[in-house]
């Protein structure tokens, strides 16, 4: 988990998608956690992403980064532990600020996607993973998490 995020926070900006009912919502994040073995990201309850996340649980990360492009999806559960969002508002001063609304949101399983690109070293997460070619030639390593 920790050098998917390793990578995830190489990429510096990715994005995560949710839907609205049958459209597809698409935002920029750069801050994403391990807590308690999840991969774990803050929104508010205020926020669409948390309603669109209370209506429907599957979210999923894209991103590009050097060497190659990485999805990860499944479904997601709110924590909203004190004591899990002052440790991870500790580490950084964005989240010293949050209100009463704050939660963490942590995939509580995921399935990864990653498609190396061209003559670049892979990275050492995929050992393991499922390797695939698609029909259109491309290479694909999975694992689920």
């Amino acid at each position: 988990m920790n050098k998917i995020l390793e990578f995830l926070n190489a990429c510096g900006l990715y994005y995560l998608a949710t839907s609205n009912g049958n459209q597809a919502k698409v935002r920029p994040m750069n801050f994403a956690k391990n807590i308690n073995g999840k991969m774990s990201f803050y929104t508010s309850k205020q926020k669409d992403l948390y309603k669109q996340l209370e209506k429907n649980p599957l979210a999923e990360i894209s991103a590009t980064g050097k060497g190659g492009w990485i999805r990860i999806y499944g479904p997601v559960s709110f924590n909203e532990s004190p004591e899990v969002f002052d440790n991870w508002a500790a580490e950084s001063a964005y989240f010293r600020f949050a209100d009463e609304n704050k939660v963490v949101c942590s995939f509580d399983a995921i399935t990864v996607e990653y498609m190396p690109g061209y003559q670049v070293p892979l990275p050492d997460f995929i050992v393991g993973w499922e390797r695939t070619v698609t029909a259109e030639g491309e290479v694909k390593y999975t694992a689920r998490l």
